[in-house]
């Protein structure tokens, strides 16, 4: 016993000589801050000053906990998908150091647990196969258009080749670098809290804009994110109902369900005030994903079907009479007249599908090359309008051709598996399963959503990716873990 305690007593001292150092190494920390601060006051460099010890303890913070790191990176997504201050300019942006953060500390845990499991990662595999296919086909098109030259539209350059090779990368580098460190229940709720957050936070600005008249054509669309586009803030509103619907189910309290389905009827009514006919039909499809598929979540139907007769009764009380005849023009193929709106741009979007389509039965196997679709539209095509594609589908087949095409439909198929094993395996914690049951009817809007706009290298398509990867990883575990 003697021999114990001499032992412990040195180990004792020696805990309190590293607690007094760190005390005196955080003094030491904190005077020279305050000196810096105090010179860069007298040099009139305040901003800088600030802006540099934010980053140094943002640095600290993420060195340390690197799971910090991925959620900030979550959030950059979903607050600057569009361009806004936040994104910075060029390469020079917060996401982009803290990638490189992030991958110098993934490099150091490698290089100490040589554990490359994410690599086996179907959905990583699938990833990369799509990229190799997509490089084919960019020097493909270089032989195929040799004379095909850089344009400018009305704000920028037509050729998207270069941001959308970078977007591609970044996506790359997000999936590894969050399963990596996204591993416990914790980090999962943690990146499930940031996502509902960031998302219900553009609800808000996107109603008091519409309230003030600020939006120039009546549509209600945010003042930041991807929100500020009235149609891609319908989407938005009805993955995110999705997410608050299945919450919901797990709370016994019945005011939280209250306040809940209080928030699922501000995201309807936003879709109707975007005006969004895709928003509209997305109604439809996620009132039937409710309805019919809720995985391990039961009960809830009489509250779908009250929520389905809430939103026709804002509907025909609320929106105003120019939102309802624009979101009424459902027909792709009305002749344009000035009193009906919407249909200039619904003839444009099917002229415009149907042009990709000719592209890829003249390109079918590699396409034109990632980025080309509007330049090959002005230039080959001599189309007039020369706009995106506003198509998922078409977009992965005109310029990347039909291997990249079936790659992606690849990993949207097994990401969907992943979420239905999920929700079936008993392994899966009772307090996540509302997760499992909300990633699936999410992503399938997401596929419905792709047939109006251009999604599959939008954050949200990877966010909700990494989070079935990273998910699946943790419940693997525990499963081995329990057997």
């Amino acid at each position: 016993m003697s021999l114990a305690a001499e032992h412990a007593l040195p180990e004792y001292r020696s805990t309190e000589g590293t607690s007094l150092r760190t005390s005196i190494a955080g003094v030491v920390a904190l005077l020279l801050l305050g000196v810096g601060l105090a010179l860069a006051t007298r040099a009139q460099q305040e901003a800088v000053a600030v802006a540099l010890i934010v980053a140094s303890m943002l640095l600290v913070v993420v060195t340390v906990r690197p799971q910090v790191g991925i959620l900030l990176l979550l959030t950059n997504y979903l607050f600057a998908s569009y361009p806004t201050p936040i994104r910075g300019g060029g390469l020079l942006t917060i996401n982009n150091v803290l990638g490189i953060i992030l991958a110098v500390i993934l490099l150091a845990e490698l290089a100490q647990r040589p554990d490359f499991w994410f690599l086996r990662s179907r959905q990583v595999q699938i990833y990369a196969a799509i990229g190799v296919v997509m490089l084919f086909g960019t020097f493909a098109s270089y032989w195929a258009f040799p004379d095909l030259r850089v344009t400018w539209g009305k704000v920028r350059t037509l050729d998207q080749t270069a941001p959308l090779t970078r977007d591609f990368i970044t996506r790359f580098a997000f999936i590894i670098l969050a399963a990596k460190f996204l591993t416990t229940k914790r980090h999962i709720k943690m990146a499930m809290t940031v996502i509902m957050l960031c998302l219900i936070m553009v609800v808000p600005s996107a109603l008091a804009g519409w309230a003030t008249g600020s939006s120039a054509d009546g549509r209600a669309a945010a003042s930041f994110s991807m929100g500020t586009n009235s149609n891609r803030l319908a989407f938005l509103c009805l993955m995110q109902a999705a997410l608050w619907w299945y919450l919901g189910q797990t709370q016994k309290s019945h005011t939280m369900r209250l306040v809940i389905y209080g928030i699922i009827g501000s995201l309807v009514l936003t879709v109707l005030l975007t005006a969004s006919r895709s928003g509209f039909l997305g109604l439809g499809v996620l009132f039937y994903l409710l309805m019919r598929d809720r995985g391990a979540v039961k009960g809830g139907r009489i509250q779908i079907i009250l929520l389905a007769l809430l939103g026709a009764g804002m509907m025909f009380t609320i929106v105003p009479q120019e939102n309802l005849d624009r979101i009424a023009n459902l027909n792709p193929f009305a002749e344009g007249r000035g009193g009906n709106t919407g249909t200039h741009s619904t003839e444009r979007r099917v002229e415009t599908v149907g042009l990709g389509w000719d592209i890829f039965l003249e390109y079918p196997i590699f396409g034109i090359g990632l980025g080309n679709f509007r330049e090959v539209a002005r230039q080959v095509y001599n189309d007039p309008f020369y706009r995106p594609p506003h198509n998922s589908y078409i977009w992965a087949l005109s310029e990347t051709g039909i291997f990249s095409f079936a790659l992606f439909l690849l990993l949207f198929w097994v990401t969907l598996r992943d979420i239905r094993w999920l929700q079936r395996s008993p392994a899966t914690p009772p307090d996540l399963r509302w997760i499992a049951s909300a990633l699936h009817p999410s992503l399938i809007l997401l596929l419905f959503y792709s047939f109006f706009a251009d999604m599959w290298l939008n954050p949200i398509t990877y966010i909700l990716i990494v989070l079935t990867i990273v998910f699946k990883r943790y419940v693997s575990c525990r499963r081995v873990v329990l057997a």
